[in-house]
């Protein structure tokens, strides 16, 4: 393969199109297109990146490709790329428009020979985020053609718009410290721990969304910013994001009081970030603060269990509607209102409200609304364990049962009911600890029986019974929970002789 001669060196800041552009004007004094078609390499082979083409090129212009490919944006597909190990969106470039700085050619063009071989489109000026030239300090200017090889930033092709632009005075502005550290990022210096954690464009993109929001409030939409406004964005965003995650989430709960209070909507708060961070059709991943946005709201506003949040459904909401709450917990909301007030969840006032107007610390509430979701009534207890009333009453006693509130302090029938959950666990234990029988054993008896004969009281045969005891326990069938229960008086007899550790202070003082 013949190499191009004399050989034009390739610049340091430069990317390979432009300086494939270079060599056009150079060695042919045409266009790039038909230049690198005579090459044997496609013009847009070259402008994704691709490795082989750049070292054709290289091969031919007679240069060693290793900072060449140092300046290739790479396409590694799904709309990513990259440059220098850092993998990136489409949207950190600047796509078909070619950015440039007048000043920066207007120093190319300086003394030069050959202007087309002189003009070159620098690599900073193909990511999106820098819109500040740090040589001459002035705004960067946008150009396209509106035609298919805008891609290959050929400035040579631009000479009208660039020499039109030449004549218009650049407005003056320091370099923001967003443009300097994905700058310096790419090559490979740390920066704030927060943003090197999360890639490149990740972080940018975020940082200008918080300051977007920041500099000019929750109801200007993104695609109202002009470039200018993105720069002030990430000005007003990095003194926030610099300061890492627990400065991030104070300035996110700072903007939900700045928006009438605590309970503010989301969008009202948060504006452009969130409508960012919802949308359906978020095809890249935003990083952390996606997930940070989503716990701030979690924790201030009032959400439906199920509802989608930031792309996930809230399974576990924070501050809820007493109606979201019943509906999602299969309760009457009258009732669920009542318990909260007697709870001190709720005031007087607020229980006479609308269900749907009334908001409430979920996480606080969901042990009580656990409890009541398995509330049976006291009324109900006989026939769900086969025992009697005084039974059931020993039961509650001995903790077995347990209240779902202080019956005196509750207006409501939930009250006067108890966890159904100890229901089922001393069913359970009737079935696992005693063996079923199909008629009762001669001598045996019922429980009620059992303290008549025995002389003692129930209270003290149930603890024998549920300590372990009591062996000789058998359930009869065709009987349900204590009713199947038979026991051995003389058993219970032997065993009062000598009370066994674990009974409660007044079984003992009854044995003596």
């Amino acid at each position: 393969m013949s190499a191009l001669f004399p050989i034009l060196p390739f610049a340091d800041d430069e990317t390979p199109l432009s300086w494939a552009a270079r060599q056009a004007a150079f060695h042919t004094c045409g266009r790039a297109l038909a230049f690198l078609t005579d090459l044997g390499i496609p013009l847009v082979d070259l402008a994704r990146g691709d490795e082989a083409a750049v070292l054709r090129l290289c091969g031919r212009a007679g240069h060693d490709p290793a900072a060449v490919l140092r300046n290739t944006i790479s396409a590694v597909g799904g709309r990513r790329y990259q440059l220098r190990g850092l993998e990136f969106a489409a949207e950190f470039t600047t796509g078909p428009v070619t950015r440039i700085c007048p000043a920066c050619l207007d120093d190319d063009l300086t003394g030069a020979r050959l202007p087309g071989a002189a003009l070159r489109h620098r690599l900073i000026w193909k990511l999106a985020p820098v819109r500040t030239c740090p040589v001459h300090g002035t705004a960067l200017r946008d150009l396209r053609l509106g035609k298919w090889d805008d891609i290959a930033h050929e400035l040579q092709a631009m000479t009208s718009l660039i020499d039109n632009e030449r004549g218009v005075p650049g407005r003056a502005r320091v370099v923001s410290p967003l443009q300097d550290y994905a700058v310096a990022r790419l090559e490979g210096c740390p920066g704030p721990a927060w943003l090197d954690g999360q890639d490149i464009d990740q972080a940018v993109r975020a940082t200008e969304m918080l300051g977007a929001l920041e500099a000019f409030g929750p109801k200007l939409k993104a695609s109202d910013m002009s470039e200018d406004m993105w720069d002030a964005a990430g000005r007003a965003g990095w003194p926030i994001v610099s300061e890492g995650g627990a400065a991030i989430r104070e300035y996110l709960m700072t903007r939900v009081t700045a928006s009438r209070g605590k309970r503010a909507a989301p969008r009202a708060a948060f504006g452009m970030l969130h409508a960012w961070l919802s949308g359906s059709r978020l095809s890249k991943k935003p990083g952390p603060i996606r997930d940070m946005l989503r716990d701030v709201i979690l924790e201030t506003t009032p959400l439906s269990k199920g509802h989608m949040l930031l792309g996930k459904p809230v399974t576990d909401p924070h501050l809820c509607s007493v109606a979201s709450i019943a509906k999602a917990e299969g309760l009457d909301a009258r009732t669920l209102r009542n318990v909260l007030k007697v709870a001190g969840l709720l005031s007087p006032a607020e229980a006479e409200q609308g269900s749907n107007r009334l908001v409430i610390d979920y996480t606080v509430a969901r042990e009580l609304i656990d409890i009541v979701k398995h509330a049976v009534p006291v009324t109900r207890l006989p026939d769900l364990l086969g025992a009697s009333r005084p039974l059931v009453a020993i039961l509650i006693e001995l903790g077995k049962l347990h209240r779902v509130l202080d019956q005196r302090a509750l207006e409501s029938k939930v009250g006067k009911a108890v966890d159904g959950r100890g229901v089922k666990s001393i069913l359970r234990f009737l079935k696992i600890k005693f063996p079923t029988i199909d008629e009762t054993p001669e001598g045996f008896v019922n429980l009620s029986k059992s303290a008549e004969i025995s002389r003692s009281r129930l209270k003290a045969i149930l603890e024998l019974i549920f300590l372990g005891h009591l062996k000789k326990v058998y359930r009869v069938s065709g009987a349900h929970g204590f009713a199947a229960v038979v026991v051995d008086p003389e058993e219970i007899k032997a065993l009062l002789v000598s009370p066994p550790p674990g009974l409660s202070d007044d079984s003992y003082f009854l044995m003596d």
